[in-house]
């Protein structure tokens, strides 16, 4: 399933589990391994949604997981005629042969015991993708992996020769967003722009190519095209629950734009994902002053204050978010939650 540029530069993770702090453990493990795409999910219902919208290479699931647990996905995966091809792995922190054989009957690739280490990751998915690659393959592995380095040398010349070599065999997303990043760091902005185009043309969800456009633009001196590419980056990773990097361009946006509404709202929904209630309300409060219309803003607010047992805030938020859309169920119903002592 991985083109031609090998392995470690197209596999796309899908890294499941509810405990967050493991998700991006496991991620780090990968990035030192050389792969550059993941996406996350904190239980198995949110994992197969995300396995329906986009294509994924490679799942890593926890055994025990909310809603769905990994075994539950890996028996749904295993029944659907787009996915079932896709490499499994599950991580477990204890197995026995019941848990073998169950696995095994819906086609899991491997069991990895944790605590997991790097090695023994690199070795599972080392395992899965065993079979010797063709010539023309293993050639465009080892021309990638040479312009990588030749571009950490500062060698831009030579590392952009061997990448339009690359293209000589086909597009490649990855590959364009590489000539985007050497053409940005040379000062050659519109051509830098030109090849980020590319690869989100050939990836709309490259994250990392719609968050160098917005770097690019901003060196144009374009703060609407920078603010732009930065939201449209941010809204990926925020998607991913890579929240670190969301955040990291939502505050860019702000600083281009404070007045820029569901900035707020988005940077909200991260400190609510980190039980940072009180500065989830906080930015929730600020768009509300940006825009105070917005029903859904308040229905995030009344989250929030609930989540932090502020519970008469909350109804006051809920009774807001409902006072200007009479329609909005969930609103309704969260206050009804709310009477009743929920």
């Amino acid at each position: 399933m991985t083109e031609k540029t090998g392995e470690r530069y197209k596999t796309y993770f899908l890294i499941a589990d509810n405990d967050k702090a493991k998700r991006e453990s496991i991620i780090e493990m990968l990035r030192s391994l050389g792969y550059v795409h993941f996406d996350q999910a904190s239980d198995g219902a949110t994992a197969f949604h995300i396995l329906k919208r986009r294509p994924i290479t490679f799942i890593l699931a926890a055994w025990e997981m909310p809603q769905m647990s990994g075994l539950t996905l890996l028996k749904v995966v295993s029944a659907d005629e787009e996915l079932f091809k896709i490499p499994f792995l599950i991580m477990t922190a204890s197995i026995n042969r019941d848990m073998v054989v169950e696995a095994g009957k819906y086609g899991v690739t491997s069991i990895l015991l944790e605590p997991i280490k790097a090695q023994m990751l690199e070795q599972k998915i080392n395992n899965t993708f065993s079979s010797a690659p063709d010539q023309d393959t293993s050639k465009m592995e080892s021309l990638f992996a040479r312009a990588k380095q030749l571009t950490a040398d500062g060698k831009f010349d030579e590392a952009l020769a061997v990448y339009r070599e690359i293209l000589g065999s086909g597009e490649d997303s990855e590959v364009y967003y590489n000539i985007g990043y050497i053409k940005a760091a040379q000062g050659k902005y519109d051509e830098a722009i030109i090849a980020f185009r590319k690869a989100v043309m050939l990836n709309n969800l490259h994250a990392r190519a719609y968050k160098m456009m917005g770097e690019v633009y901003m060196k144009k001196g374009d703060q609407a095209e920078a603010e732009k590419h930065f939201e449209r980056a941010g809204k990926i990773f925020l998607e991913r629950n890579m929240d670190t990097e969301a955040e990291e361009v939502f505050k860019e946006v702000l600083r281009l734009n404070p007045q820029v509404v569901n900035i707020y709202n988005s940077l909200g929904i991260i400190y609510r994902r980190r039980h940072n209630y009180a500065e989830a309300i906080r930015l929730y409060r600020v768009a509300i002053q940006v825009d105070p219309e917005d029903e859904n803003i308040y229905f995030n607010l009344g989250r929030a204050c609930l989540e932090n047992k502020q519970v008469a805030e909350a109804k006051v938020a809920f009774e807001q978010a409902l006072a200007i859309n009479p329609e909005f169920s969930e609103a309704r119903k969260m206050i009804h939650a709310i009477e009743v002592g929920f």
